[in-house]
């Protein structure tokens, strides 16, 4: 899921990642009907999807309650460890966002148990990783802390682990979750390429 030629969009900055986030919750979450509050958690959140939220949840304020959630980031209303989101009730959770979070712990089989753990059952999550589709397996090694090692195993100097998609499918089901993968078949290919989104990109919402 990467578009080097068109990367960012040129008016809000998004990625072409966030830009695949927008289309799917551009269409489910006006779709919300509800008489509780559907409790949304953003992971790490960035400013275009964010702010892209708040404007499709402003006009039923009651009916939403979002939350930006990281471990390191000035401005988010909760500090957390992916690995440890005791902060949270089980099964409290309608809603995550977890983007390119997963290869930078230590332990990703805990994180997706504690994702899983919040979510309430029926609940979904956008949940994903860097995937370059030519890697057959899991490559992860936490202990590895030079950087430049990091940039050639792993793709970047803050990542412990490069995924397959074969291993990331593997670990999200592992952890109890129901992976739905949708791509150009599901969006369209006209959206795609209205969007510069690559025709082999892949958003991976998962569900309890």
């Amino acid at each position: 899921m990467c578009n080097g030629r068109n990367y960012s969009c040129p008016y809000c900055g998004a990625s072409d990642r966030e830009r695949l986030y927008a289309l799917y919750l551009k269409n489910y979450l006006p779709s919300i009907a509800s008489d509780q509050v559907f409790r949304f958690i953003d992971f790490a959140p960035t400013p275009p999807v964010s702010s892209l939220i708040k404007r499709l949840i402003a006009e039923h304020p009651q009916t939403f309650s979002y939350r930006t959630a990281d471990l390191l980031a000035e401005g988010v209303d909760d500090r957390v460890d992916l690995m440890d989101l005791k902060i949270y009730s089980d099964n409290s959770v309608d809603f995550f966002i977890c983007s390119h979070m997963l290869e930078h712990v230590a332990d990703d089989k805990k994180a997706l148990r504690e994702l899983y753990r919040i979510l309430k059952p029926g609940a979904r999550g956008i949940l994903v990783v860097p995937i370059p589709l030519t890697a057959d397996a899991i490559d992860e090694d936490p202990s590895v802390t030079d950087e430049g090692e990091r940039w050639r195993r792993f793709g970047q100097y803050d990542h412990v682990r490069l995924y397959s998609k074969q291993g990331f499918l593997l670990r999200v089901g592992e952890a109890g979750f129901t992976a739905h993968q949708l791509g150009r078949e599901h969006f369209g290919e006209r959206v795609f390429k209205t969007h510069a989104i690559t025709d082999q990109s892949v958003l991976y919402v998962v569900e309890k």
